[in-house]
Formats: C-alpha cells, structure tokens, sequence
C-alpha cells in the first residue's frame, strides 16, 4: 500500500493546490477591504466606515499582502520543480502574470 504522499510530485501537488486555496481567501478578504469572512464579502457598504472594524481590517490587509507575496513564491517554485513541460510553462506564465498585476498596483 503507498503511503500517502509517496512522490515528489504528489507533495509538490498538494502545496499549489494549497496555495491556490489560500490566494482564494486573500482574494476575497481584499474584495471586503480587510475584513475577514465572517461578513457577506460582496456587502460591504453596510460595514464599510465602522471605526470598531479597524484592527480586524488591518490584520486582513496584511494577511493579503502577506498571501500575495508568498503564493507569488511557492506556486511558481513548485510548478517549475514539478515534472512536466507544461508545469513549467505554467510558472512562467504565472511569473508574468504576477509582475504584471504588480505593476498595476503601483500605479
């Protein structure tokens, strides 16, 4: 019987679709301004200027930041170590993609 994980490719796997999950979460925290998920993301009028939310909006703000830098890492990283050319072809695509959004964001 084969232990779970029993190739590189298997783990390798597991981090991007894990950091893929985890770019999920900082997607939608960034859509509601920091806030964390225990409101409607896509209502965020009704909470919007609530001074009372401010260091829940901080800590969501820099778990966002956080997520975009990391995952901006790892997913690249694995999809070139893991075996394939259309892994690697992915990375590149997701590098390029990175820059470019960063680019944007410095605007």
């Amino acid at each position: 019987m084969d232990s779970l994980f029993s190739s590189k490719d298997q783990v390798l796997l597991f981090l991007i679709v894990f950091s893929l999950v985890v770019l999920l979460f900082g997607i939608l925290i960034e859509k509601s301004n920091g806030l964390f998920l225990a409101r409607n993301p896509l209502d965020t009028m009704r909470y919007e200027s609530s001074p009372e939310n401010k260091t829940e909006r901080h800590a969501g703000k820099l778990f966002v930041k956080w997520v975009y830098y990391g995952v901006s890492v790892v997913i690249p990283v694995c999809l070139f170590l893991y075996s394939g050319v259309g892994s690697k072809i992915l990375a590149i695509l997701f590098i390029s993609g990175t820059f470019t959004y960063r680019k944007y964001l410095t605007r």
